[in-house]
């Protein structure tokens, strides 16, 4: 058997002894008590607090230190056989990886913070029609939009011929009767004002997910539909077809981010140049 295998068992032996141990150790002092050890790299007890919570029974809690010890050894072990098996070039570029990795972090951290602090991020409706105005062909249509209500309730305790007249009637009125009490539905959505994409839609209700497509997307199309237990009434108020353009309270949210976007990647550049400006003019940055 290869030997690094047989250090990988005898060390995960060693762990999980450690790790029942643990249990036992709850009233001493937490901050020396050596659990595992991997080579030079230790660990303590101290470094386990946490994994145990109150009322966990002995089997919960010893499954999930294991785990944690096992995969803290595994990746000391790799870590180790790494440094011993990668070149001399491969880890120097590794380490260039990370200390560039690391830089980034605190770049961009400082970015952000200074984004969250400073950037105005209130865009206003003239801006957002404005930019919609201006870039209506990014705004077309991938798949059909449309505007609907729906309902479906128990065929056998409303009575669906009150219902329906409720149902197709265009006055505010009939809305709220709808709503009252005594009309009790499975499903209601009757704010037929907003739109709504054709996949979003088929995800809401099992019953329009059934439909034909073609058949459910036509305007003033009313469908009626009464199984053994459930009545079904939906009612498309108007479609949009692929390739149109997407109304604009349906891209509004989009086009904020998108201008959010814009707004700070100019207001970085405009700190990065102003940051450039200040380290010359205090000799910090020197060009030669």
């Amino acid at each position: 058997m290869n030997k690094s295998v047989i250090i990988l068992i005898i060390s995960l032996i060693y762990l999980t002894v450690a790790s029942c141990d643990y249990l036992n150790l709850k009233s001493e002092d937490v901050s020396e008590v050596l659990v595992a050890s991997v080579g030079s790299k230790n660990l303590y007890k101290s470094d386990l607090e946490g994994l145990y919570v109150a009322g966990m029974n002995v089997k919960d809690s010893t499954l999930v230190i294991n785990n944690f010890i096992e995969n803290w050894a595994k990746k000391q072990i790799y870590l180790q056989k790494a440094a011993l098996n990668l070149s001399t070039e491969k880890e120097e570029i590794l380490e260039d990886m990370v200390k560039e990795y690391r830089e980034d972090l605190f770049i961009n951290s400082y970015k952000k913070a200074l984004v969250v602090q400073n950037l105005d991020t209130i865009i206003s409706d003239k801006a957002i029609r404005d930019f919609y105005i201006t870039n209506q062909n990014i705004f077309k249509l991938n798949e059909e939009l449309l505007k609907y209500k729906y309902i479906s309730f128990n065929t056998y305790l409303v009575e669906s011929k009150d219902v329906k007249k409720l149902f197709l009637s265009e006055e505010a009125e009939s809305v709220e009767s709808l709503l009252e009490d005594e009309y009790k539905f499975s499903t209601v959505q009757l704010n037929d004002s907003v739109w709504y994409s054709y996949s979003d839609l088929i995800q809401t209700d099992a019953f329009i997910k059934s439909l034909n497509k073609s058949s459910l997307l036509r305007k003033n199309k009313f469908i009626q539909q009464k199984d053994s237990t459930e009545t079904h009434f939906i009612q498309v108020k108007d479609i949009l077809k692929r390739n149109e353009i997407a109304p604009l309270e349906y891209v509004k949210p989009v086009i904020k981010q998108m201008i959010l976007h814009k707004k700070r990647l100019q207001y970085i550049n405009e700190i990065e140049a102003q940051l450039i400006q200040e380290a010359i003019n205090t000799n910090i940055y020197i060009k030669q």
